[in-house]
């Protein structure tokens, strides 16, 4: 399997697409932004293109592309739908329109999608027992609108279409999440509320490269979408304490979950009075940590062979030594 196009190639789970696939000896092109930051590219033998799916004319993608996956998008539950819309939707429906430009079709092309399409705040979600709706966050509400508009080019059969739904996504080089969690945990802020013993649908980075492999490869499974996750979840409590301790830190104040919601309440109002501020905090990700959210992923086990590394422990571990060496280079914002 070879001429792989990965999307987005420079963010978090693209970069780690583009390393995992290298090792492996694929001839992988990555597109990036013209003023991306492509830190976590360096060292990798891959082909690198600049353009900007949002104005798709001036993108010149290869003509040996073979499989496609697509990662670029913007990721944020604090977005409103007049970035959501370009930067997930429409560029979604762009790349398609110019690989249909390319000399032959492309013969896979594997969208990287969002458990929260499922919804969340129940146990074993799937598409037959979905959760609570996440629609009323725009970054949910458009992969779905992008899953529909490539479900209705593979319906018309010009699309070989497979769909992944991660969770949580951890990893090394998450700079968004991660790095703020940890620079959170050096300030010395509270990062457990209540007994933090909520489950989540915590997926570590290399679980989902194997499953977008397996999902570039298998015969048989276009047209289908499948979620991933880790097997074996960890609590917040687990995930927010590794974090924590891999820094020498440990959580002596308990945060009771009246007082993060009243936090969050306090930190939306404060952003509506004053629209520039960053936000950090919404009633969303306090209702996160503070109910249980788990994914079924039998399907994805049982029709792909997804077989994921649970050691989450070590996993934590290898996020907090990236986060380190990161810090040490002076690299982290």
């Amino acid at each position: 399997m070879n001429g792989i196009l990965i999307t987005g190639a420079n963010g978090f789970i693209g970069s780690n697409l583009c390393r995992y696939f290298g090792e492996r000896g694929r001839r992988v092109t990555g597109l990036v932004r013209p003023s991306s930051d492509l830190r976590f590219l360096e060292g990798l033998d891959i082909r690198i293109i600049r353009g900007d799916l949002r104005e798709p004319g001036g993108i010149n993608l290869p003509d040996d592309t073979s499989f496609v996956v697509h990662t670029a998008a913007l990721v944020s539950d604090m977005a409103c739908d007049e970035d959501c819309g370009p930067n997930i939707h429409d560029a979604t429906v762009n790349l398609v329109g110019r690989l249909k430009a390319l000399d032959r079709p492309v013969r896979r092309f594997v969208h990287i999608s969002s458990a929260l399409t499922l919804g969340y705040n129940s146990l074993d979600i799937s598409e037959e027992r979905p959760g609570e709706s996440a629609e009323f966050l725009p970054y949910v509400r458009h992969k779905i609108r992008s899953e529909r508009a490539l479900r209705a080019e593979h319906a018309a059969g010009r699309l070989p279409l497979v769909i992944l739904r991660p969770g949580d996504v951890f990893g090394p080089s998450d700079r968004i999440t991660s790095a703020k969690l940890l620079q959170g945990c050096e300030r010395g802020a509270p990062l457990i509320v209540g007994h933090g013993r909520w489950r989540f649908g915590y997926c570590h980075v290399g679980n989902l490269c194997r499953a977008v492999e397996l999902a570039l490869t298998r015969d048989g499974i276009e047209g289908r979408a499948y979620t991933v996750t880790n097997r074996v979840l960890p609590t917040w409590r687990d995930f927010f304490g590794a974090l924590q301790g891999g820094l020498g830190r440990r959580q002596r104040i308990y945060v009771p979950v009246w007082f993060a919601f009243a936090v969050a309440g306090a930190s939306q109002l404060a952003y509506r009075l004053r629209p520039g501020m960053e936000r950090k905090l919404n009633y969303y990700r306090i209702k996160r940590i503070t109910t249980e959210t788990t994914y079924d992923i039998s399907r994805t086990i049982a029709e792909l062979g997804y077989d994921p590394d649970d050691d989450f422990e070590r996993q934590f571990a290898g996020i907090v030594g990236w986060y380190l060496k990161e810090k040490e280079r002076g690299r982290l914002a």
